[in-house]
């Protein structure tokens, strides 16, 4: 039980008394992708929500040690596989979110929430600029004003998943020492 304590320890986490539950950060980005894969109503279309960006942003933020761009890179290929796009795209796009975090995470955790809710659609608003400039390039399709949309609700929905998404994270024991 030390040597886990310890190696714990040296990885900058600490386990609570209920200990640390492995399953909190690839649960949630199952959800995300489930979320992702659901079918909405047509007028919903354009302004779905980047679920997946907003975990892979809340993670980076909340333990960068853990959950980096390595981490983004693997989700955007699992989203590339999952959505039968472009192979390297959304992986590309996820690694950028996944560096913004990281890089940027001590100042954005100190944001109130309506400030981090402005960095979010800015990242999100990258994004999809760059995917869409990708399928521009690739398929012939339009990149049109009403894509931007989704990083507006992307925006909206962040103090949600934010709070769920911390709520989480005490829960299962994740807690990063600072």
């Amino acid at each position: 039980m030390m040597a886990l304590r310890s190696r714990a320890v040296s990885r900058g986490y600490r386990r609570t008394a209920r200990g640390s539950r492995w399953w909190a950060i690839p649960g949630s980005f199952a959800v995300a992708f489930l979320l992702t894969v659901l079918p909405y109503p047509d007028w919903m279309r354009f302004a779905v929500p980047h679920w997946v960006s907003l975990v892979l942003f809340y993670w980076c933020l909340a333990v960068p040690e853990r959950v980096g761009v390595g981490s983004g890179w693997i989700v955007g290929l699992l989203l590339d596989l999952l959505l039968h796009t472009l192979f390297g795209v959304h992986a590309i796009a996820m690694a950028f979110v996944a560096m913004v975090g990281v890089s940027f995470h001590r100042r954005l955790r100190l944001y109130h929430l309506w400030q981090q809710c402005v960095v979010v659609f800015g990242v999100c608003a990258i994004e999809i600029t760059f995917v869409g400039w990708i399928f521009h390039l690739t398929n012939a399709a339009e990149l049109r004003l009403v894509y931007w949309q989704a990083a507006f609700t992307t925006a909206l929905v962040w103090p949600v998943v934010y709070t769920l998404l911390r709520f989480l994270r005490q829960r299962s024991g994740i807690v990063q020492i600072r």
